[in-house]
């Protein structure tokens, strides 16, 4: 007999969820005895008016040694060690809560933050960094308002803006440690975005597009340059007709980078690669990653660039073009690498989770136990959850093997922790399409995932041909394949999880959001129609597409990562009769679908009319 699921809404379960502090981000000290890191609440939303973030610190080595070292009112962010390892900087609001952005400065023997650049800027700090001697930081900020500007907008009489003629352009400066002192190393007509120091701090390299409109590295492209500190001398190094992100100038002298593959793709896959700021050709080629894996983060440590590998479900830390470091069954969400200078023995420490466990801190040593450093998930240390198992199938038109995972409620699992018997099944489809869920506690989205499973249900997640972790080929079947392959490969996916006994085929319901919402959409329009005997009893689209076409038209994104999307084809385009786009469209058979839903329901009653009395 099929055991019930929890009815009602646990309002109180709901907020404990909501509640929950995660760590963002994680800074081994310069000699790797501490940690320091920073919480907010797990899905980035506020409790009150404003965003919140508390600072910590921590023992690399001893368990549950975490403390709280800032006081949790104010928006603490982004905190960096100081190199020489006595102070720390961090980005906070606490001059004006919710309104101003400043870079503090904290003494690790004590004392009150001091901050470092002025207190009444309201314009937000995008990112910043220590030079290698400590002296200066870098960052970015777009110029405040003039005063003029500011005494129209306090009177509530501000110009009327004209799209294109004025833009916030975010700058490169400069200030000193020390003095305050306060310099723009890359201003004019130009939009800064990240950037980096060389070894020696002589130069930085930065990314910049024309201006800060969002789909502009798309339009006109992403340029990689080099500064001199000294001089403010820029010189140009290469084009990337994508959003480059995680730019690193490493010892070997080379400019490393990630972006799409194909390189101007931002729906395929992704991989490593590098430019040379000594050579004569504005050019970069591709180093690693990309084909059956994608490239997920850069970092240099000990001399080395490490590359965070995720491969399926899986993440790995490797020696860029060498051995692999340490690999987890799981997303690497936010982490840190230190290596001995002396054995050169690599530790890391990151904030790890999987279906049933909250996030925490642990750092890991290869042949050690895991230390658990930190002790933010215990608000629910009492309650199990769930479990985790993989799956795998082969899609229907037998081109490739797919992914699942399916997650397991504690109440309803046998001692190998997959379902005593066909499950409720809830089939939660991940949004991007290039994305990916793992074993962790909310992989998905807004705690859809750990909620489900405390009312009894399983969890089916499809990993369709469009996800990250296996490489451009994969990935890039997203591209002018939206509403065939996806969908196609969900309804495998869920086929192969009632076959197998985990999923109760009189009981589904399937839901996303964004992607995960179009296909939910797809779902529902097309329900039953595979032919396979089974169908969804309910539908949750959470910021879904039901029309691709509008969106390349509506989006702010929509003449160039929708478009991509689509194949490169929009409306406009193509012929009258050339109907391809809408192949991701759900409401373009809305028609057919209720057409189909009479058809089915005046069968139904006609068989129940004709079935004679027992």
């Amino acid at each position: 007999m099929a055991q019930p699921t929890t009815p009602g809404f646990d309002k109180a379960f709901a907020q404990t969820l909501c509640d929950l502090q995660v760590p963002k981000v994680i800074k081994f000290s310069p000699n790797g005895q501490q940690l320091l890191y920073s919480t907010s609440l797990i899905g980035g939303h506020r409790k009150g008016k404003n965003a919140l973030s508390t600072l910590w610190i921590a023992s690399s080595t001893e368990p549950n040694s975490s403390r709280q070292l800032t006081s949790g009112l104010f928006n603490d962010t982004g905190p960096k060690w100081h190199p020489d390892g006595n102070r720390i900087a961090f980005l906070s609001d606490r001059a004006k809560v919710g309104e101003s952005s400043a870079i503090y400065m904290l003494r690790m023997d004590g004392g009150d933050a001091v901050p470092i650049t002025d207190v009444e800027n309201l314009e937000d700090i995008e990112t910043f960094l220590f030079s290698p001697d400590g002296k200066t930081i870098a960052y970015v900020s777009p110029d405040e308002n003039s005063e003029e500007e500011k005494e129209k907008s306090e009177k509530d009489e501000p110009d009327a803006e004209v799209w294109g003629e004025k833009w916030d352009y975010a700058r490169l400066r400069l200030v000193n440690v020390e003095s305050h002192e306060t310099r723009v190393l890359v201003g004019g007509d130009t939009h800064v975005g990240e950037f980096c120091w060389n070894p020696d701090g002589k130069k930085m390299a930065f990314m910049s597009t024309e201006n800060p409109h969002i789909e502009e590295a798309m339009l006109s492209g992403t340029t990689i340059s080099t500064v001199d500190v000294d001089t403010g001398e820029v010189t140009e190094l290469c084009k990337i007709m994508n959003e480059p992100y995680d730019l690193t100038w490493a010892p070997d002298g080379q400019i490393y980078f990630i972006t799409g593959v194909p390189a101007d793709k931002d729906s395929g896959g992704r991989a490593v690669y590098k430019t040379d700021p000594k050579a004569d050709t504005r050019d970069f080629v591709k180093v690693a990653c990309g084909v059956d894996d994608d490239a997920g983060g850069l970092h240099v440590v000990g001399g080395k660039v490490l590359v965070n590998r995720q491969v399926k479900f899986v993440d790995v830390i490797s020696e860029l073009g060498g051995y692999d470091l340490f690999d987890e069954k799981k997303e690497l969400w936010v982490y840190d690498i230190f290596i001995n200078p002396e054995t050169g023995a690599a530790t890391l420490a990151a904030s790890l989770s999987d279906v049933g466990t909250p996030y925490d801190i642990f750092v890991i040593v290869k042949g050690k136990e895991k230390i658990k450093i930190s002790n933010h998930g215990k608000p629910l240390a009492d309650k199990s959850l769930g479990s985790c198992t993989a799956l795998t199938c082969q899609s229907t038109d037998g081109k490739v093997d797919l992914d699942g995972l399916y997650l397991t409620p504690t109440s309803k699992a046998n001692t190998n922790k997959t379902p005593t018997e066909p499950l409720p099944t809830f089939v939660l489809i991940h949004g991007g399409p290039t994305s990916r869920d793992t074993d962790s506690f909310d992989t998905t989205c807004f705690n859809w995932a750990p909620y489900i499973l405390s009312k009894g249900y399983g969890i089916l997640l499809p990993q369709y041909r469009g996800s990250s972790g296996r490489g451009e080929k994969f990935a890039s079947y997203s591209m002018g394949g939206q509403g065939k392959y996806d969908y196609a490969d969900v309804v495998a996916i869920t086929d192969h999880a009632i076959k197998k006994g985990f999923a109760d085929s009189k009981r589904l319901i399937v839901g996303g959001w964004s992607q995960g919402g179009l296909l939910t959409y797809l779902c529902s329009v097309r329900n039953g129609l595979h032919g396979l005997g089974w169908r969804f009893n309910a539908a949750i689209a959470g910021a879904g597409v039901c029309d691709i076409e509008s969106l390349a038209l509506t989006a702010d994104l929509g003449s160039t990562y929708e478009i991509e999307l689509a194949g490169g084809d929009t409306i406009w385009t193509l012929d009258r009769d050339d109907t391809r786009n809408r192949q991701g469209s759900a409401l373009w058979e809305v028609a057919s679908a209720v057409k189909h839903t009479q058809e089915t329901v005046a069968e139904a009653s006609s068989r129940s009319v004709s079935t004679p009395e027992q």
